[in-house]
């Protein structure tokens, strides 16, 4: 025992109803390392106060702060303390060989030996942007499976040609005594990126029914415990737990949130946990006491100040400098796609007078910036990109080349068209249904499109399908229907060619500035403007007479960044189960294709 028992919470039911007998030990303990984004060393993060649920930091007078740590020699050196003191069974979730600018110019290879040698996970499940690397000339996401020590689980993943499930739905660990069932099921929504990550290549199995039908199979195999690692998000989670009543525990991973509490769906009686980013560690304890699963949690956000963070484990640092020097170099001379890195990581392109981070779902700072950026470089209308969520923070002071390649790991080229108003408003209304929808299992993205600072956008989250869209200003006018725009945005690998930036209609005119990356872009703003100061500026509303929504755990009860619909309070987050009960669901009713 390492005396870290305080810290967790009481023994309880999966049901939630405390056990009887507070005290004792696990017979299992499952670490949960998930979204790694390619941090091998520690970075900056924004952790929010929240009335609900809260890291156990001091926040003073703010609402929010910004801590450094995490990285693999940090996560290594917890999990050997872990595995001292207790039987213990490491969990991964995917989105590890994506994130910086050593993934990005090693096709992701870089992660493997610190992963296998330090991390040393039991099983591991892929995530969306691990399937990116297939983008890349010479880049395989088969061949990072294969090379990875830990068995891999996807009970949803087929070969695009012959319909072959390529790996393993399950797979049975005896930890501790106690037989194991770890069921894995991948990304459900790859199908949806840019069409180079799959096409031709890969299937997914979209029902979460898989999920019910893979732990049936591990229970009928002889587990004791049946728990499932996915990355495909919160949402999605908390109502497969309302319809898998066959698994114990769900470890949730894609949407980056961090489950202070466990969620406990009691009509099952399972739970849910989501562990955060690279610098997070999630644990939840099991023991079995005359028949009854009890569990208890914790999640550690291994901060450099962190009251359980550890000194970091050298022989990963070295491992780590290792991989990372050649990115250190004068000229380290690294290309991939429209990318080429001649820069040394730490070089100083800029300057912010303000915390730049982007875990919120209506606006960052960090995405308007980028946006800002590929207006000014093509003089365009506007600009519109992804909400991306993955990303860490960068604290007032210097910016430099590595922290950029962060939030845009990505060596695809920059580009420009014209699109018609009516375009423009029909995809944001797509996307708010993706996001505002009340039925989880349609909830994708997590994060609402944004767009340069002169465009402004009101929202109802509560109105029905092809009405949420209230209004679009663009420099303060209403977007015309019937009038064009140039528009800013990138290119996706695999895109048709008149699709532009995930935007799903055609563009006239288009530009592709096959030598500029989005990184490049940033650079040659921050070179002309710093220092900037960007914050939240209100550019996403919701109407005064409509629903409103958070832009982060801060602004309200609720504790989590993806929107949550059916939430009462912040106490609630989806009410009903959509799987009846007993319902067989056939071969061809599973949605594999597109």
């Amino acid at each position: 025992m390492n005396g870290n028992e305080k810290s967790l919470g009481e023994w309880k039911s999966l049901g939630g109803d405390p056990a009887s007998d507070g005290a004792g030990d696990p017979d299992v303990v499952f670490a949960h390392v998930s979204d790694l984004h390619g941090q091998l060393t520690p970075r900056y993060q924004v952790y929010y106060d929240n009335p609900t649920s809260k890291p156990n930091f001091e926040f003073g007078d703010d609402d929010r702060v910004i801590k450094r740590g995490g990285g693999v020699p940090l996560l290594a050196a917890k999990l050997d303390e872990l595995r001292a003191n207790y039987e213990v069974c490491t969990l991964m979730s995917g989105d590890t060989f994506h994130g910086s600018a050593v993934t990005t110019y090693t096709n992701g290879r870089a992660m493997l030996d610190p992963i296998n040698e330090y991390i040393d996970p039991d099983v591991y499940v892929p995530g969306n942007w691990d399937y990116s690397n297939e983008a890349a000339e010479g880049g395989k996401f088969a061949e990072l499976m294969d090379e990875l020590d830990a068995p891999v689980l996807a009970n949803n993943l087929y070969d695009w040609e012959t319909d072959d499930q390529l790996y393993d739905a399950y797979e049975l660990l005896n930890v501790g005594g106690v037989s194991v069932g770890v069921v894995g099921m991948t990304n459900v929504y790859v199908d949806r990126m840019a069409p180079a990550f799959y096409e031709e290549k890969y299937r997914f199995g979209k029902h979460p029914a898989l999920l019910e039908e893979s732990a049936h199979a591990a229970r009928k195999d002889g587990a004791d415990i049946v728990v499932a690692v996915t990355e495909i998000g919160l949402p999605w989670m908390v109502q497969a737990a309302k319809d898998c009543p066959s698994v114990d525990v769900m470890f949730s991973a894609h949407t980056h949130e961090y489950t202070y509490d466990p969620i406990v769906v009691e009509e099952t009686e399972t739970v849910v946990v989501e562990s955060g980013m690279g610098e997070a560690l999630g644990r939840v304890d099991l023991r079995v006491r005359d028949g009854d699963v009890q569990f208890r949690h914790h999640l550690y956000c291994l901060t450099e100040d962190g009251e359980h963070t550890p000194e970091p484990d050298t022989d990963a640092q070295e491992t780590v400098a290792a991989v990372r020097e050649p990115f250190f170099a004068d000229d380290p001379g690294f290309e991939r796609g429209a990318g080429t890195l001649n820069r040394p990581l730490d070089t100083i392109v800029g300057e912010t007078e303000t915390p730049l981070y982007r875990q919120s779902f209506l606006e960052s700072a960090w995405n308007t910036l980028f946006n800002d950026a590929l207006q000014a470089h093509f003089d365009t209308d506007l600009a519109v990109s992804h909400g991306f969520r993955y990303g860490t923070a960068i604290p007032p002071g210097e910016i430099t080349l590595g922290q950029l390649y962060t939030f845009f790991p990505m060596a695809t080229p920059i580009a420009r068209g014209v699109a018609y108003g009516q375009q423009l408003m029909s995809h944001m209304e797509e996307f708010l249904e993706d996001n505002f929808t009340p039925y989880p299992y349609d909830q994708e993205d997590g994060r609402v499109r944004n767009f340069s600072s002169n465009v402004e956008v009101t929202v109802d989250p509560t109105a029905k399908r092809g009405r949420r869209l209230v209004e679009m200003r663009i420099d303060g006018e209403p977007v015309d229907p019937e009038e064009t725009y140039s528009v800013a945005t990138f290119r996706r690998p695999g895109d048709p060619e008149r699709d532009l930036g995930n935007c799903g209609f055609p563009f006239q005119d288009i530009q592709v500035d096959g030598e500029t990356i989005p990184v490049d872009v940033i650079v040659e703003y921050l070179d002309e403007r710093s220092p900037v100061d960007y914050e939240v500026m209100g550019l996403v509303e919701t109407a005064d007479d409509g629903g409103r929504a958070q832009n982060t755990p801060a602004d309200g009860p609720y504790p989590f960044i993806q929107p949550g619909i059916d939430y009462a309070g912040g106490e609630a987050y989806c009410e009903t189960a959509m799987i009846p009960r007993g319902t067989s669901f056939p071969e061809e009713g599973r949605n594999r294709k597109r």
